[in-house]
C-alpha cells in the first residue's frame, strides 16, 4: 500500500527566520567594517621611521651611550620650568656647555619642538616649557662643550607629564 504524502503546514513566523539570520549578519559585517576602516584611518601602523636601520645602527648606539663622559647629572620637570644640574665626576659645575632638548609626545605624531636651555648659572640649565598638550611627554636632552680642545657630547632622557 502506497504510502499518503501529507503537505506540511508552515507557521506564519517561519519567513522570518531568514530575513532574522541575514540581519545578524548583515549587523556584523558593517561593525567589522566600521572598526576595520576606523583602524586604519586612525593609526598610521609606524612606529619608529627607518627602524630597519636604526637596528643595524643599534651597536653604535650603545657604543656611543657606553663612551659617555661620566657627568653627575640631575633633570627636573617642575611647572613650567625644565631644569637639568650638570657637573663633572667631582662635583664640579659644567659651565659653557650647548644644551638642548627635544620634546617628544610618543602617543600622537606631529608635536614634536626643540628647544635650547639656558645656562643659569652654577651648571644649572633651564627653559619654560609651553607644552600643547597634557600628558606624557619625552625630553631627549644633549649637552655639548669643549674640553682639552676636544669636543664633548652627553645625552639622556626625561619623562615628564605635562599638565
Amino acid at each position: 500500500m502506497p504510502q499518503a504524502v501529507t503537505e506540511k503546514t508552515r507557521h506564519p513566523k517561519d519567513k522570518y527566520i531568514l530575513f532574522a539570520f541575514l540581519g545578524f549578519f548583515g549587523v556584523v559585517f558593517l561593525l567589522d567594517g566600521i572598526f576595520a576602516y576606523t583602524a586604519i584611518s586612525t593609526q598610521t601602523g609606524l612606529v619608529t621611521d627607518q627602524a630597519y636601520e636604526k637596528g643595524l645602527a643599534y651597536d653604535v648606539v650603545l657604543e656611543e651611550a657606553k663612551n659617555q663622559p661620566k657627568l653627575n647629572d640631575t633633570v627636573s620637570y617642575d611647572v613650567p620650568m625644565l631644569r637639568w644640574k650638570l657637573a663633572d665626576e667631582q662635583g664640579a659645575p659644567l659651565l659653557n656647555a650647548t644644551v638642548t632638548a627635544k620634546l617628544i609626545r610618543p602617543v600622537q605624531d606631529g608635536h614634536d619642538f626643540d628647544i635650547s636651555l639656558v645656562h643659569k648659572g652654577n651648571g644649572i640649565y633651564e627653559a619654560p616649557l609651553n607644552l600643547p598638550y597634557k600628558g606624557l611627554w619625552e625630553a631627549k636632552l644633549e649637552s655639548q662643550w669643549t674640553q682639552d680642545n676636544q669636543t664633548k657630547t652627553y645625552k639622556t632622557t626625561y619623562r615628564l607629564i605635562g599638565k
